[in-house]
């Protein structure tokens, strides 16, 4: 049999078989080769028949699509980057290297423009025209519930996950996707010295919900990490690049300072954001610095 781990706590593992979840433990070759089970793996298991409460046993992990190191889990398909435009300031460059490592891992990114009952109404329409061309993307006011129903549709039916710098409120988004299942994720407060989130949720666990889609609730997903990357190959992370980069006259052209170069021409006639564009060179510089 098959499932998905949806929950790991001090080496009991919690499957899911798309109908109950089974707590179970690793076959001990799987332990003796310390090979690691994530939340989010899917998994070969049997029930363990000496067991009279039916608990399992798992043989194997099956080749994963993708996998986190920090936090743990494996098999997104989507991550919706979760900001505020204030309590805390949005950090353009943060987010879209959070984009970043979601195009480098294969994961689909979405945005979700959160707090926009405290919002300037031309600081979200900004905030949304520099993404929504791009990416699905969404404006939510947590505290009504406006918003939600769209967030809904785009995550339906993937294995899904929340992020963004704390306090802008995805313990709440979850607990508003999590309503129907009378589930309530804890909340934390902003703190005033920091003007951050504190963090709430201790340990990774994934909760289905009714459409198919499998939310993980997971602990201090603040960002994620870039792989060592070439310079050259932050372009292929930016896929409004990707769309005119065969237009420019260089088929290696950088975007940077090279003639007839269809990226700068179109950030000139305001087709590509300047805030995305800034956030390239910034990942390009940091890149360079990676090779010496």
């Amino acid at each position: 049999m098959t499932g998905t781990v949806v929950k790991g706590i001090g080496g009991f593992y919690f499957v899911y078989d798309g109908s109950d979840v089974i707590m179970g433990k690793a076959r001990g070759n799987l332990k003796r080769n310390k090979e690691l089970i994530y939340v989010g793996d899917i998994v070969d298991f049997d029930i363990d028949q000496n067991d009279c409460d039916g608990e399992c046993v798992i043989n194997k992990v099956i080749e994963r699509k993708n996998f986190l190191s920090r936090p743990p889990v494996s098999n997104l398909d989507m991550l919706v980057v979760v900001f505020s435009l204030v309590h805390p300031e949005v950090n353009y460059p943060v987010v879209d290297k959070l984009i970043a490592a979601c195009e480098q891992k294969g994961i689909e990114p979405a945005i979700c423009i959160s707090k926009i009952d405290l919002a300037d109404d031309d600081e979200i329409a900004r905030a949304y025209d520099i993404y929504s061309p791009i990416f699905p993307t969404v404006k939510v006011n947590a505290v009504s519930g406006e918003g939600i129903d769209e967030l809904e549709s785009i995550i339906s039916g993937r294995k899904v996950a929340l992020a963004g710098p704390s306090g802008v409120g995805k313990s709440t988004i979850s607990n508003h996707l999590l309503s129907d299942l009378g589930i309530v994720v804890e909340t934390g407060d902003i703190s005033d010295k920091t003007q951050r989130g504190r963090h709430t949720t201790r340990h990774v666990e994934i909760f289905a919900l009714g459409d198919g889609t499998l939310l993980y609730d997971t602990p201090g997903f603040t960002s994620l990490e870039l792989l060592e990357t070439e310079p050259r190959e932050i372009r292929e992370l930016f896929r409004e690049f990707k769309r005119l980069d065969h237009d420019c006259r260089y088929s290696d052209c950088m975007h940077i300072n090279e003639p007839d170069c269809a990226i700068k021409e179109a950030l000139e006639r305001a087709a590509i954001s300047s805030s995305r564009y800034e956030s390239y060179l910034l990942m390009t510089e940091e890149a360079e610095k990676w090779l010496k």
